[in-house]
């Protein structure tokens, strides 16, 4: 009797619990049906809101001038974007310097003391026109602009029409300049390459391998005049820094912002080449503000900036190093020289 009892409990509270498992599965039917139909609301909705945004960017009228009008821009949608308004750049600052525009430069400062007065851009245009008007065909040739350099007044800048007369322009100056004078090399553009593996731009000796301008140049579609390798080239790391000089500011302009540089089919972040003064000392003697000499012009013997003695370079020395400016335990070179770097070591 007690087991009829409790079978019958038994089937009882399975049948209970069987009606409420079919509850829940007709409540996640519902629920899974209108998912559905609010998808599909939502798939209308969007499809509408784009129709209606393309119907009043249609109607929005921009004036011959090229400036919309007030009532344009209020019919403009909310996610448009006013078609006169540039886009702005999240890259680098590009300096303003960085221009196609050709001219050849002209140096001033060593000019003799008894030309001095002659070096000047109204002279300098005089001389220049006076010769290139020899020529056959360019009797009454003109210069475009002659100026001075807004941040070295001792430059007189001669801007050419094209880089073929600026050529001519720098060739006829080399005759003319005055006494003292010096016509500076063209001008080049540098950006800094950060990250670029060693092995495709240097050889095993720390050269730079053969065709690797025309390789970068090609590679990247920009006119590479040269390149410097600017990390320490001894310290057996795989990535290091490289300025690349073009000749063109615009393939500067560009690099610049797109922000990537290839380098032997891997792309290399690129920044602004900051130029950083350096102490004015000779890498031949290691002296510093000698007759105001550089290690090309240096008639002294040839001193290891490591360990200050003569006959072999600092790249083959393993003696402990000593300073030649302050005679401190370190390279001649080194920032920790409180002659050559004494704000660093203040």
């Amino acid at each position: 009797m007690l087991a009829a009892t409790l079978t019958l409990q038994a089937k009882e509270q399975v049948a209970t619990l069987q009606i409420q498992l079919d509850a829940k599965e007709t409540t996640i039917q519902k629920l899974l049906d209108e998912a559905t139909i609010l998808k599909a609301e939502t798939a209308a909705l969007k499809a509408e809101n784009a129709a209606l945004a393309n119907a009043q960017k249609r109607s929005i009228h921009i004036p011959s001038g090229g400036s919309p009008t007030y009532a344009a821009i209020a019919k403009t949608p909310p996610n448009s974007r006013p078609s006169n308004i540039s886009p702005v750049s999240s890259g680098l600052t590009v300096p303003s310097t960085y221009t196609d525009t050709p001219y050849c430069t002209i140096d001033t400062s060593r000019a003799n003391a008894a030309e001095k007065s002659k070096a000047n851009p109204a002279t300098v245009r005089e001389a220049i026109e006076k010769e290139i008007r020899k020529q056959q065909g360019k009797e009454n040739w003109r210069c475009i602009a002659v100026m001075r350099d807004v941040k070295n007044h001792n430059c007189i800048q001669i801007t050419g029409r094209d880089v073929q007369e600026t050529k001519m322009i720098k060739e006829v100056a080399e005759k003319v300049i005055v006494g003292g004078s010096r016509v500076l090399r063209d001008q080049l553009y540098p950006i800094k390459v950060d990250n670029a593996h060693r092995d495709g731009v240097l050889s095993a000796e720390g050269l730079l391998l053969p065709g690797i301008i025309e390789s970068l140049g090609k590679e990247n579609e920009a006119s590479v005049a040269k390149v410097a390798w600017i990390s320490r080239k001894n310290n057996g790391k795989v990535y290091g820094s490289m300025i690349v000089y073009l000749h063109r500011g615009s393939d500067a302009n560009r690099l610049l912002q797109e922000g990537y540089f290839h380098v032997n089919d891997e792309s290399r972040s690129t920044n602004v080449f900051e130029r950083r003064p350096r102490p004015d000392q000779c890498y031949n003697c290691q002296g510093m503000n000698i007759m105001n000499h550089k290690a090309y012009n240096c008639k002294k013997v040839a001193i290891c900036v490591r360990c200050t003695t003569e006959g072999h370079n600092h790249m083959d020395c393993n003696a402990t190093p000593k300073c030649v400016p302050c005679g401190g335990p370190h390279e001649s070179y080194s920032k920790s020289c409180r002659v050559l770097y004494p704000s660093c070591n203040e």
